[in-house]
């Protein structure tokens, strides 16, 4: 009886060790897993520009234009050097309704965070499997401009588009 017990102690143990090397270093597969993961890494870290689309949380964003705009809303109390316009188009490939407006965060040639401008931004809301063309205003120093895009509530790492400001 003691030899039997000893015997499943001893398949039990092995079988024990053998999971646990699963997601070591000594199996041929763990080498393969480790270059997806860096492949993974290296297109999470992919830099997008102007016209390329993202794709965050099955959320898709092109930003399609980036301009100087010298329209200024006069009740606007901050007076940024400049103001850039940001359009883009989003699409919505979730199950369902999405906000859309506050899904980008933007930085200057400075490095700053800068703030949206009171101007005529999209705000609203995005049914499943449909598209929008929007419009976003940012008061800035300098260009180029990092645009950091994420929706509205999503854990998902965001996207960043580094723009020219023409």
């Amino acid at each position: 009886m003691k030899k039997y017990l000893f015997i499943l102690l001893a398949i039990g143990l092995a079988v024990g060790l053998a999971a646990c090397d699963e997601g070591g270093t000594s199996s041929s597969s763990s080498g393969k897993e480790k270059e997806s993961a860096e492949k993974k890494e290296k297109k999470e870290d992919k830099k997008y520009g102007l016209g390329e689309t993202a794709e965050v949380g099955d959320v898709k964003v092109t930003i399609t234009k980036v301009s100087l705009t010298d329209e200024r809303n006069e009740f606007e109390e901050s007076e940024p050097n400049k103001v850039v316009k940001i359009e883009y188009e989003m699409e919505n490939n979730r199950d369902e309704e999405i906000p859309v407006g506050a899904d980008f965060q933007v930085y200057d040639s400075t490095g700053n965070q800068v703030d949206l401008y009171a101007l005529d931004n999209t705000m609203g809301s995005l049914k499943p499997g449909k598209k929008l063309q929007g419009v976003e205003h940012y008061g800035i120093e300098d260009g180029p401009i990092e645009v950091y895009f994420q929706p509205m509530f999503s854990l998902d790492k965001n996207a960043i588009f580094e723009l020219d400001v023409e």
